[in-house]
């Protein structure tokens, strides 16, 4: 049937059950290509451009180095000095790529440093530690919304070379998502598995579409709410823990919402054990940058003693205050 101004589309759905309340909102990189993963951007990406040569840093997770490493392009990997500045080649060719990471959201200037010594256009950013942070006119700069909200996937490419985005689109996200609402129904532990399961299923996939879940979940968040929360507490951690820290990091003022505060010690592994038994949870990043002997050794002395200290939305001013007492109550210990 043609006549009547009835279209052939189907029609939006009203009514029947509910489904979950979500902010109809918009995407923060609301501009950027949306993928499954932070990693399927970068294969995306490098499945495109064909480089004869990826630059890696040995300091980041295994994830991304396979991501690489699925598109048969060969890896030249890169320690790091201090202030995560990177001890790379003195030049690249043509054909060569150069990804840098963003470490906690915290080194712009590093990343800097790095678009001043390569071209930018041979230059990827991995902000996956970085969500708030601008891209710099580099060739691509890649984000994992997942590591600052509570979604089950998804990754922006940011990019202004022509490149489409693929073909499939995700539909797994309901399966990756148990761990989310275990958290919520129960504790951390309760969902634990669920969450390395979630993890596992990320990998050894063909780039793919943000679906639709996923999509939804993060035009629904209060992105400037979740920035200043996390500036405030990355404000009080610094200013009582700056004195035990042996990395030097912006101050708050230039923090702009990184993913965690990074402290830097030689008690540091002893400190996340005890953190975790006291149920503060922090993530080691990464252990199989600590287990690897090939890694270099200021590399493998960040993941060993580096505790990565949560400042996100979640932390109030009185848990932030805990937090603070336990690890200078610990070090005190331990000096």
């Amino acid at each position: 049937m043609t006549g009547g101004g009835i279209s052939q589309a189907a029609p939006a759905e009203i009514g029947g059950y509910f489904g979950l309340e979500l902010r109809q909102g918009a995407h923060w990189h609301d501009r950027a290509l949306r993928l499954q993963s932070a990693r399927a951007c970068l294969l995306h990406l490098i499945n495109v451009l064909r480089p004869a040569t990826v630059w890696l840093p040995w300091f980041l997770c295994d994830s991304m180095v396979e991501s690489v490493a699925c598109s048969g392009i060969a890896i030249r990997r890169y320690s790091l000095r201090e202030g995560f500045l990177p001890d790379g080649p003195d030049g690249l060719q043509a054909d060569e790529l150069f990804v840098c990471v963003n470490y906690f959201g915290l080194h712009v200037s590093a990343v800097k440093a790095i678009l001043a010594r390569y071209p930018a256009r041979q230059v990827v950013v991995d902000n996956a530690q970085a969500f708030f942070c601008a891209p710099l006119g580099n060739l691509a700069t890649l984000y994992s919304p997942r590591k600052f909200f509570g979604v089950p996937d998804g990754g922006y490419l940011a990019t202004d070379i022509s490149i489409d985005a693929p073909a499939i689109r995700d539909d797994q996200s309901l399966r990756r998502s148990s761990h989310l609402l275990q958290r919520i129904a129960h504790d951390a532990p309760a969902g634990l598995e669920a969450y390395r399961t979630a993890e596992r299923s990320l990998g050894g996939q063909p780039p793919m579409k943000m679906s639709q879940l996923t999509e939804a979940l993060l035009a629904s968040i209060d992105y400037e709410s979740v920035r200043e929360r996390r500036n405030a507490c990355y404000a009080q951690l610094d200013a009582s823990l700056r004195a035990m820290n042996r990395l030097r990091l912006p101050p708050a003022a230039e923090a702009g919402a990184p993913l965690c505060y990074p402290l830097l010690h030689e008690a540091g592994a002893a400190l996340r054990k005890a953190l975790i038994a006291h149920r503060i949870y922090v993530p080691t990043y990464w252990q199989e940058v600590m287990d690897n002997p090939a890694c270099p050794e200021y590399d493998r002395h960040l993941a060993a003693n580096l505790v990565a200290l949560p400042c996100d939305q979640r932390v109030g001013q009185a848990q932030a205050a805990e937090l603070i007492n336990f690890v200078l109550d610990f070090l005190r210990q331990h000096a």
